[in-house]
């Protein structure tokens, strides 16, 4: 099996001489990549999950297949349009009645992207008020609920094999999958997610404006930056939502400007990189304080360079909750770290159960581990790069900070919004973007802003202007 032998083979590169283990962890990389592609279920779903992280493999390693993990994020094996058929028959006909093929009014046999766990179908829909609007229609696979299960011992084959690509321990990332397996299933609780934080992002618009944007609209120039196209229908196996004309976030990963929209392609690299980092921090951090739900499937895949500069953000399979916003205690140890204050990280990471009760931390040393990736929020601005992100994974895989790693778990509660967090700077870094992260945790973060205050001798939620917020698109 190519994923046993490749985690054979990432093991031994690790004792080896630096070429050898060069050659050995490309070989590695072909055998793994070459793999994830055929893969439907647990497997792909990590996959994709580990894509967005090849920023931090060596780059001799993840270049020649950087590609192939791209196409990873776009696009599957499809399932027969006749098959698809079959599905959405069965769910519309039991939510609509025999009446449901008079709503769907055209329906594109060639699936558009085919992913982990269902494909995406272009068609049109008759809406409640009889207006034929454009739509996207998700189709999940026949029984892939089962192979879901059966393919996560794929998964964790795969989570070994990055673990020695990367020095990043991913084992927690597959454990975590395997939990919000029957979640990403459920497209009648993605549905609902969706149509909240389409919501939150349309509330403050009046209400034509508001219901065109719902439908999936493009909105006139200038009135929003991010976008999350409404749901007309959710059934347990099919999903309708709004139709976005756009293009990958690939298509500027890769460089290939003159493919970009307008509003987009008249930019620098540099300046489309910019942008695109701050609109997904838009994306990524304002729904989790303003909705309770954060999205956690951060692959190039899901999201869309628009018309006028504006971002699409899609798949709300899955999402981390995120009741009552970003955790404050998260936000309270970043800027504990940033002020140096080691007793204090001590005491909020036992406080949020990333640091057991019975467990002992050296203060200094886990604000010399956290320090590199809170830095990020050390300044008005950072520039995030592939150099930076391998050289934190080779800071976080010192010797010295062995027992840190070792005991600093975190929660399983608030695995996904790591994972998010994670995702979020491996895709900056793919960018090579400059971000105002310190401005997004001042906006979307009141435990960092608490923090930050404290450390000045200030009380919680004080009205003194901390820092420049930056964050406005």
């Amino acid at each position: 099996m190519p994923l046993r032998h490749a985690v054979r083979t990432a093991a031994a590169a690790t004792r080896l001489s630096r070429a050898a283990a060069d050659q050995v962890a490309a070989r590695t990389a072909e055998q793994l990549f070459g793999t994830l592609g055929e893969l439907k279920g647990g497997a792909a779903k990590l996959g994709q999950a580990m894509s967005v992280l090849e920023a931090a493999m060596p780059e001799e390693v993840a270049a020649p297949y950087r590609a192939a993990l791209r196409r990873l994020t776009d696009s599957a094996p499809p399932m027969p349009a006749e098959v698809a058929r079959r599905v959405i028959a069965d769910d519309l006909g039991a939510a609509f009645g025999p009446g449901w093929e008079e709503r769907l009014v055209a329906f594109d046999d060639t699936p558009l992207a085919a992913a982990s766990i269902g494909q995406v179908h272009r068609a049109r829909w008759r809406d409640d008020r009889g207006a034929i609007v454009d739509v996207a229609v998700k189709v999940q696979y026949p029984g892939v609920g089962q192979a879901l299960r059966s393919d996560l011992r794929q998964a964790r084959l795969l989570a070994r094999v990055m673990a020695r690509l990367t020095r990043l321990n991913l084992s927690g990332l597959a454990d975590e999958l395997a939990l919000r397996i029957v979640e990403e299933l459920d497209y009648v609780r993605e549905g609902r997610i969706q149509r909240e934080v389409a919501a939150a992002f349309t509330n403050h618009f009046s209400q034509p404006l508001a219901e065109a944007r719902a439908a999936g609209v493009l909105e006139p120039e200038g009135l929003t930056r991010v976008t999350v196209p409404g749901v007309y229908v959710a059934t347990p196996r099919v999903l309708i939502t709004g139709w976005l004309d756009g293009v990958s976030l690939s298509t500027l990963l890769d460089g290939r400007m003159d493919l970009l929209p307008a509003g987009w392609r008249e930019l620098s690299p540099g300046d489309a990189a910019d942008l695109a980092a701050r609109l997904l921090s838009h994306a990524i951090y304002a729904p989790a304080a303003c909705t309770g739900w954060m999205h956690a499937d951060l692959h190039p895949g899901n999201f869309l360079l628009l018309p006028g500069g504006r971002l699409g953000m899609l798949d709300f399979g899955a999402v981390a909750a995120t009741p009552g916003g970003i955790p404050a205690p998260f936000g309270q140890l970043a800027a504990a770290v940033l002020a140096g204050d080691g007793p204090t990280a001590v005491q909020l990471a036992r406080q949020v159960g990333a640091l057991a009760p019975d467990l002992e931390m050296d203060p200094r040393l886990i604000v010399e581990l956290l320090h590199p990736i809170v830095a990020t929020a050390a300044t008005d601005n950072f520039t995030y790069s592939r150099p930076w992100l391998r050289g934190l994974m080779a800071h976080f895989a010192e010797p010295r900070f062995a027992p840190a790693v070792r005991n600093l778990t975190p929660p399983r509660e608030y695995a996904l919004v790591w994972r998010a967090t994670l995702s979020a700077a491996a895709l900056f870094a793919q960018l090579g973007a400059t971000v105002p992260t310190r401005g997004f945790h001042l906006a979307y973060s009141p435990g960092f802003r608490d923090g930050i205050l404290a450390a000045q001798g200030l009380p919680p939620q004080s009205d003194q202007t901390v820092g420049k917020a930056g964050a406005g698109v």
